[in-house]
């Protein structure tokens, strides 16, 4: 079975229970984070950053590829997917998901 990342039938990657959190491929690990843009966005660029380096340093074809994939609620996440969803982003600054959220 394919692992789909977007759309209706999207594959779950980590937990339902973590708000943030990020996924790296290769590895399988799930890494929590408190945030979207303090947390999980920053550990993925650094990740990937870090992958992407190890590939240029690689005189292998071998070697795997790895990323570091965003999650919201266990699913891989992008703002334009949220959206498509009816879902919530995330992103404080967003417009239209702010207007929606409790003044909590």
């Amino acid at each position: 079975m394919a692992t789909n990342l977007f759309g209706e039938n999207r594959t779950r990657l980590g937990y339902e229970n973590q708000e943030w959190s990020v996924w790296t491929s290769g590895m399988d690990d799930i890494h929590d984070r408190e945030t979207l843009g303090g947390g999980a966005l920053n550990l993925a660029n650094e990740l990937n950053a870090t992958f992407a380096q190890l590939r240029f340093n690689s005189t292998s074809d071998l070697d795997p590829v790895m990323y570091a994939v965003v999650l919201h609620y266990g699913y891989a996440w992008t703002v334009a997917t949220e959206h498509a969803l009816g879902l919530d982003c995330g992103v404080p600054a967003c417009d239209p998901c702010s207007t929606k959220r409790s003044a909590a």
